[in-house]
């Protein structure tokens, strides 16, 4: 079980690295804090039960500094998620120093041949008691590597609970997040504190057990230590999954100037984007983010951005002088579409009118794909097909035309 689990975690830990990092940074401290408790599972798992020799030599101690970031990753992801931040600062480094110093100390056992590593991996796999008497950091003992994991984890651990404590998501402000969304994040970040809280004693009392008892003793009280960090790491994955709201974070919007652009003026008429199934949604104007969105349909409907092969969410992001999960929080709280369904839907729009405009006639099939944003003729007909539910041909029938090559034939 720990090992499927741990397994899944680092699974979705890529996943949210993939499909979300370039929608909120923070997202890649998550990741970080995810992978490292993963991390913890798999060390575990191969060194205590597998009684693979290849195994437990790829797995011990190498990985130890990895495992010193689990705190500073989960602090820097509730800081960054609680002040709508990205990124480090250049004192955000001392963090790091015991990662540091940790990996600076197992340096010459990396050194060490991995056919000598397979030696040491045979004698823990004899006998578990062995990693007591093991000397392989510069620095520290066996005892003092693992009690630096524990306080370093549980100080940062503390302050990240105080950090949620002093936050209060029903401040009202101009220059606070949507209450819905706040409210969301927040009873995520306090039960992502709760279920490290419970891993962390898990691993303390784990650790103590194996100080103060023999290998076979150890054997039997894990299992118990370790179905409750696989139903852990469980309710972890399954909170993300179940609540994917969670990961735009506590969006605060400030308003931004930008004088090299008109069309984001606040005081323009709120632009209506036409497209087949694209319904108009009715938004509180109370929302910090509604003045937002509307400029996101301003931009869209007077830049046409999506006529570009290469639009991405943060071409809008770029151009608006915001936050890219600022921007994806609109398209998913506010607009109520994704933002590739959108995109899809407004260069079909286009396309259409293309299509049955005198003015391009003597157009062919895979100009028109061109100039309404699609990578190829076989993209172009995927997804008109997929919106309209009959092709780009099919349309032009129903409208007695057809494209120049057609007519040649």
């Amino acid at each position: 079980m720990l090992l499927f689990i741990a397994l899944l975690m680092l699974l979705l830990s890529v996943i949210l690295v993939i499909y979300n990092w370039k929608i909120n940074r923070n997202i890649l401290f998550l990741a970080l804090f995810l992978i490292t408790i993963a991390w913890y599972g798999l060390a575990h798992y191969f060194t205590v039960y597998s009684n693979s020799v290849f195994w437990i030599a790829v797995f011990y101690n190498h990985f130890t500094p990895l495992m010193v970031l689990t705190g500073p990753a989960l602090f820097f992801y509730i800081r960054g998620t609680l002040k709508d931040q990205t990124g480090l600062k250049p004192k955000d480094l001392i963090h790091f120093a015991p990662a540091l110093l940790t990996l600076i100390g197992v340096l010459p056992y990396y050194l060490i041949p991995f056919s000598e590593k397979k030696i040491i991996a045979a004698q823990i796999s004899a006998n578990l008691d062995v990693i007591k008497t093991l000397d392989l950091n510069l620095f520290f003992t066996m005892t003092q590597n693992f009690l630096l994991r524990i306080v370093l984890f549980f100080t940062y651990l503390g302050y990240s609970i105080y950090l949620l404590w002093k936050f209060s998501p029903y401040k009202t402000s101009k220059n606070q997040p949507p209450l819905k969304q706040s409210i969301i994040s927040y009873r995520f970040l306090v039960a992502l504190c709760g279920v490290s809280l419970f891993l962390l004693v898990n691993f303390f009392i784990l650790t103590l057990d194996f100080f103060k008892t023999d290998s076979d003793t150890l054997l039997t009280k894990s299992v118990l230590a370790n179905i409750n960090s696989g139903v852990a790491f469980m309710f972890i994955a399954l909170s993300i999954l179940l609540f994917p709201e969670v990961l735009y974070g506590m969006p605060v919007y400030k308003k931004r100037k930008n004088k090299k652009r008109n069309f984001i003026a606040t005081e323009s008429k709120p632009a209506t984007i036409t497209v087949p199934k694209f319904k108009a949604v009715t938004v509180p104007e109370d929302d910090p983010f509604f003045e937002l969105a509307e400029r996101i349909k301003t931009y869209l409907e007077v830049e046409k951005p999506y006529l570009s092969p290469k639009f991405a969410m943060g071409d809008i992001a770029v151009a608006l002088q915001v936050y890219q999960n600022h921007v994806g929080y609109c398209f998913n709280s506010i607009m109520k579409v994704k933002f590739i369904k959108l995109k899809n839907q407004l260069r079909v729009a286009h396309a259409k009118k293309l299509l049955v405009d005198p003015a391009y006639t003597n157009l062919t099939i895979d100009a028109i794909a061109e100039k309404s944003g699609f990578t190829s003729r076989s993209n172009f007909y995927t997804i008109f097909k997929s919106e309209m539910g009959y092709t780009p041909s099919d349309f032009l029938k129903m409208n007695s035309l057809s494209f120049p090559e057609e007519q040649k034939n």
